[in-house]
């Protein structure tokens, strides 16, 4: 099985992470630590595992990876965006971190989500957070 580790540096207004696959780092970003509260915050650190989705329930996200099992969460995804605002717990992912209108930010997000889609494939992965 295909394994990735998200390492975090947990900020004030945001979390950022570089997330390692064998032969693939990319860097995300997140909400802050805010006690796993739905829609506020990052989820807490653990193993899941991360199921490829042709498309999200709303159909906004298309060809992501579904975050499992997530202790009092749902519908916790990997997808393209570039401020904490893009998200609503989910994992956004980029080729660098950055700052868009005086925020941090993941950079190239599309490019990033588009990197993992080639290196992974639809397969499932386990995600390690630390």
């Amino acid at each position: 099985m295909i394994k990735a580790i998200l390492t975090r540096e947990y900020r004030l207004h945001c979390t950022l992470g570089t997330l390692e696959f064998e032969g693939l780092k990319i860097e995300t970003l997140e909400r802050p630590w805010l006690n796993n509260k739905a829609n506020k915050s990052c989820i807490p650190e653990g193993t899941y595992q991360c199921n490829w989705m042709e498309s999200s329930g709303s159909g906004k996200y298309t060809r992501v990876w579904h975050v499992q099992d997530v202790a009092d969460r749902t519908a916790i995804l990997f997808h393209a965006g570039n401020l904490v605002t893009d998200s609503l717990g989910c994992i956004l992912v980029g080729l660098s971190h950055g700052y868009l209108s005086g925020k941090e930010a993941v950079l190239s997000s599309r490019n990033a989500l588009d990197k993992m889609r080639e290196h992974i494939g639809e397969n499932t992965f386990t995600l390690v957070v630390q």
